[in-house]
């Protein structure tokens, strides 16, 4: 008995349609298992443009009061026979560099009256010294007009560590909710095997291979996983384009930084081939426990 295109996708169709219940809750299973990480993933991918805006990082970072003469507190820094050179940064230079790191934000900042950005004198500890930076911040605390001074050493290693932790966890708890939605898969599988035994020991009386019987259900299950994986591309668009959307009605300097791009192409395309590959797996696993389809 071959297997055609026609009764492939029909028998796939009838075993849906039968089981609605199992299939809505193993779609909607596969969909939160990808929508968590896929959420996680696009806020560390966000964040870790932080950490890769180039340049050399400053060892110390000193915040100024608005009232604070700049180029007098940066005189007093470069004084320290510790420092190699100083960097004063003002309000709106902060501004037009953040608008260069986040292009896709030009819109929403562009309602901002003021730059929401301090005024900061950037520090830059020579090498031989850079075990000092921690006492050279806490030097600058000292001087008049500033308003905090913090050591940035090792900040980048820490916050690539962190954005590493945040981009490692939504993968573990995408990986547990797969496993859920992937034996949901198999459970469904299996109330369609008993909702269609009678179809299926008429299909072996006819000849049919094993092939052919066990066909429909792998269909079911790789289409099941598919739509759920569509599903969660789908939600997490919807929740990128609301989230931007409130953003740019009420500009938050910080806040938009976790929402400046969205997916790329191949972590969007992976999605639901992942979904599939679940939805499959799961129909393998409930199909392939006996060498033959009980009934």
């Amino acid at each position: 008995m071959a297997i055609n295109a026609r009764y492939l996708f029909g028998e796939a169709w009838s075993i849906a349609r039968s089981g609605a219940r199992q299939t809505i809750l193993a779609v909607a299973l596969i969909a939160l298992g990808l929508y968590v990480p896929g959420l996680l993933v696009l806020l560390s991918g966000n964040l870790g443009r932080l950490a890769t805006m180039g340049g050399e990082p400053p060892s110390v970072v000193a915040t100024l009061e608005a009232s604070a003469d700049a180029q007098a507190v940066a005189a007093r820094l470069a004084a320290d026979p510790r420092v190699e050179r100083v960097r004063v940064v003002t309000s709106p230079e902060a501004l037009d560099r953040f608008r260069r790191s986040y292009p896709d934000l030009g819109a929403a900042l562009a309602e901002l009256k003021e730059a929401p950005f301090p005024p900061t004198v950037e520090v830059y500890v020579k090498p031989a010294s850079s075990a000092d930076s921690p006492k050279v911040a806490e030097e600058a605390r000292r001087l008049p007009g500033v308003e905090s001074a913090d050591s940035e050493e090792g900040f980048d290693r820490r916050f690539q560590e962190a954005v590493r932790v945040l981009r490692g966890a939504g993968f573990f708890l995408g990986g547990l909710l797969t496993v859920a939605a992937i034996l949901s898969v198999a459970s469904a599988i299996r109330l369609a095997l008993d909702l269609h035994r009678d179809e299926i020991e008429i299909m072996r009386l006819m000849g049919a291979t094993e092939g052919a019987v066990r066909a429909p259900f792998w269909l079911y299950g790789a289409f099941e996983g598919l739509t759920g994986g569509a599903l969660a591309l789908g939600l997490l668009f919807a929740t990128y384009a609301g989230v931007s959307r409130f953003l740019f009605l009420h500009p938050h300097p910080v806040l938009s930084i976790f929402w400046a791009r969205f997916l790329d192409w191949r972590i969007s395309s992976a999605m639901p081939a992942a979904g599939m590959a679940a939805g499959f797996l799961g129909s393998v696993l409930s199909l392939g426990r006996k060498a033959k389809v009980s009934v």
